[in-house]
């Protein structure tokens, strides 16, 4: 995981670097001043888009708390890690999330494809063998929708901004009524 970072990393900085030193050689002429200022922000822009995709703010390490609902009506503080990482041009989103409380555990792992704002995916929640589907929508560092599976549905959020994201999942169905968690980006 770390590599396909420190590869986007060095993608950045080369682009970066070539887009410095072109801009450069044609302030020199002040007749492009105008064509460097146009061509700058359309590379940035495409760049922006090419590697990041409808998923950009989610990519990397976070971890945090929340709370989990029980359908008995007992609620227990939880504590949180998740890990998100990108593929196929930004297009794929996939997602681990453990969490624990004093006496609750489960591990979440997803992977959600994005055709425009439409989202469809997988997930299984490992430590009880459960299995589904996901659907929704992706807009703006924002996903929700609904995860199905036997016996079991749910709707879920996750908003994520700059080095802060909030997750929220309601269930119908199981042991588990709600789990909400504010996690915070590891650097």
């Amino acid at each position: 995981m770390g590599h396909a970072h420190e590869r986007v990393d060095a993608l950045n900085r080369r682009v970066r670097d070539d887009t410095l030193m072109n801009f450069t050689k044609m302030l020199r002429n002040s007749r492009s001043v105008g064509l460097a200022v146009a061509l700058i922000a359309v590379a940035t822009h495409a760049q922006a888009q090419a590697v990041r995709g409808p998923f950009a703010t989610f990519p990397g390490s976070w971890s945090g708390g929340g709370a989990i609902s029980l359908a008995s009506g007992a609620v227990e503080r939880l504590r949180c890690t998740a890990e998100y990482r990108i593929d196929d041009g930004g297009a794929t989103l996939t997602q681990t999330l453990d969490c624990a409380s004093d006496t609750y555990k489960f591990e979440l792992k997803n992977q959600i494809q994005a055709n425009g704002s439409d989202i469809t995916g997988q997930w299984i929640e490992v430590t009880r063998h459960a299995e589904g589907a996901i659907v929704g929508r992706v807009s703006a560092g924002h996903i929700e929708g609904t995860v199905t599976g036997p016996g079991f549905t749910a709707t879920f959020s996750l908003q994520a901004r700059a080095n802060h994201q909030q997750i929220l999942i309601r269930t119908q169905g199981g042991d588990i009524a709600q789990i909400s968690a504010a996690l915070t980006r590891a650097h």
